[in-house]
């Protein structure tokens, strides 16, 4: 049975989600390893949500293995929403979603189906995904790209980097003739770089911890690269701060932002918007005067907004994600009887090879002989197998378990039995 637990932008604000999102992605799945019954693992993180799935023999111990794990991280109890347990078909058709990004703070962004892609390659390399986690993953991320194809969900604002921009844009009303600082150059800093582009902004700076990537973004924005160390320097004539690297510690603390904008001449405010994960600016710098500082929580207007507009293509996205759920479900109510299947035509193998070779004995070992045999006992075998082997298919997809477990029953087929 599949289990999953999730604590995403949904029940938790940046505070909670930064208690757990610190952690590695490998020292997750190893505690969740852990776990009583669980057989297979993946742990999901990213800057909104930290998922955790797995197979297990035993839903209700795998349950609280997992609450305990969270507690470590995050007090709570089970009274409170902060995280939801699924089960069976809602953990997959959840996955299915988040892949889609159907349930991304900002509906249809694209980075999250490399995060799941990720995620499901970083335990598969480690041992830690087994053959029915490979299966839903692989087709959560085929649905990703499905979704993204056949639909415009991931249109226009489809990013945290985007929204970001759009953020600052509705704070200011327009970003023409602003002084932007754009800390960080990966994968989310690029994105935001992307979005300035035909703002109309007076300057744009870019600073990161390797100069060379910063240097490089701001070759392509047509701005100009700082070195991280002389960030502070700048900030003073900043109308805007842009913050978005993976740094896990704090890089702008109240004090050094307090001393920088000492020398600001401007009577302006300075605008921050952070959306690190964890983050990256003190909370407390927006308690200073003349600041306004907004992180990923500051974002749910923005993404508010791009849900309604994108209402049609969410429904077009949801059949899409209903109709290969369909088809999944049917593929693992096979792999469920797979097992048994695989047994019973070991077993009646082997009963063939021993009657075999009695045969042979019997007639000396002459090679006619042999061959006849040989192939009479394939075809018996064949005949005793092909009648159970459709009825356990039947009454798999139907979910009849009953019946399989009657199959084990009268044939007589243990645990030992059965071949991977």
């Amino acid at each position: 049975m599949i289990v999953s637990a999730h604590i995403t932008h949904k029940s938790a604000d940046m505070s909670c989600l930064e208690l757990i999102g610190q952690v590695g992605t490998e020292t997750l799945l190893h505690e969740l390893s852990q776990v009583e019954a669980i057989s297979e693992c993946v742990v999901l993180r990213t800057c909104n949500r930290v998922e955790m799935y797995a197979v297990t023999a035993d839903r209700t111990a795998t349950r609280e293995g997992m609450e305990r794990l969270i507690s470590r991280y995050i007090p709570f109890d089970n009274l409170s929403n902060l995280v939801q347990f699924h089960a069976r078909r809602n953990s997959i058709i959840h996955l299915l979603r988040v892949a889609s990004g159907l349930e991304s703070l900002i509906v249809g962004e694209d980075q999250i189906q490399a995060q799941v892609k990720t995620s499901f390659e970083t335990a598969e390399e480690l041992g830690y995904c087994g053959p029915v986690l490979s299966q839903v993953f692989r087709k959560a991320i085929s649905v990703g790209k499905k979704v993204r194809a056949e639909t415009l969900l991931n249109k226009g604002t489809v990013s945290v980097g985007s929204a970001a921009v759009e953020l600052a844009e509705s704070i200011l009303g327009t970003l023409q003739g602003r002084n932007i600082l754009v800390v960080g150059a990966g994968e989310t800093a690029t994105l935001i770089a992307r979005h300035l582009i035909g703002k109309g902004p007076n300057a744009i700076f870019v600073s990161n911890r390797t100069y060379e990537r910063a240097v490089e973004l701001a070759f392509h924005l047509g701005g100009r690269a700082i070195r991280f160390n002389g960030l502070f320097d700048f900030l003073p004539g900043m109308d805007i701060l842009l913050v978005a690297t993976s740094s896990p510690h704090m890089l702008l603390d109240r004090e050094r932002v307090e001393q920088a904008l000492s020398r600001r001449v401007s009577g302006t405010e300075l605008l921050i918007i952070d959306i690190s994960f964890p983050r990256n600016v003190d909370p407390e710098v927006g308690s200073l005067d003349g600041v306004r500082l907004h992180d990923i929580d500051g974002l749910r207007g923005v993404a508010k907004e791009n849900m309604i507009r994108r209402n049609l293509e969410i429904q077009k996205a949801e059949l899409i994600v209903t109709q290969e759920l369909g088809y999944l479900e049917k593929r693992l109510d096979e792999m469920r009887a797979s097992e048994l299947i695989s047994a019973l035509h070991l077993k009646y193998n082997n009963i063939k090879e021993r009657e075999v070779r009695r045969a042979l004995n019997r007639i000396n070992g002459n090679c006619d002989h042999q061959k006849i045999l040989d192939e009479f006992a394939s075809s018996l075998t064949k005949r005793f197998l092909a009648d159970p082997t459709e009825s356990l298919k039947s009454a798999s997809r139907e979910e009849r378990e009953e019946m399989m477990e009657l199959a084990r029953f009268l044939f007589k087929i243990k645990e030992e039995d059965n071949v991977s």
